[in-house]
């Protein structure tokens, strides 16, 4: 809106508000008539919003919602394959190797403490390379006997 656009009124306005408003304006650039239009403006939009509020709350948790439920669709249908791929890693395993219910509790338990320590962020490669640095690879006693990952199965 440009000068001529605009009309000069007249406001009562209390002496502590006006005096923050020139503390305000001592520290940041513009006019009073430019900070009491900005804050108007504002004043006036938020009364718009309040009044349709009603009406845009309902819609706006209605889209929040639909968006909500088709994440957690593809969440779940990303698990469910998850699940698959690893239902079938299980049963080939089980297949392979023969080990006892006190060696898979041994597992379970280090498998645990490792996804804890690391907060779900483990990778078979990482895992290889501390049972090297620990030595366990080549372990008699380890719970899956006859497994060479470097020479294969």
């Amino acid at each position: 809106m440009t000068i001529s656009e605009k009309v000069r009124t007249g406001i009562y306005i209390s002496e502590d508000l006006l005096r923050e408003c020139d503390e305000y304006l001592s520290k940041n650039r513009g006019s009073r008539s430019e900070l009491i239009e900005s804050a108007l403006r504002l004043y006036l939009a938020t009364r718009k919003i309040k009044d349709k509020s009603e009406v845009l709350v309902p819609e706006l948790a209605e889209c929040i919602s639909a968006a909500n439920d088709e994440g957690i669709t593809k969440i779940s249908k990303g698990l469910f394959r998850y699940a698959v791929e690893v239902e079938m890693l299980i049963a080939l395993l089980a297949e392979t190797f023969e080990v006892t219910e006190k060696e898979l509790k041994v597992i379970r338990r280090e498998a645990v403490n490792n996804v804890r320590r690391t907060r779900g962020k483990i990778n078979l490669d990482d895992l290889i390379m501390r049972n090297e640095r620990e030595g366990i690879v080549d372990s008699d006693d380890s719970p899956i006997q006859g497994l060479d990952y470097r020479n294969g199965i």
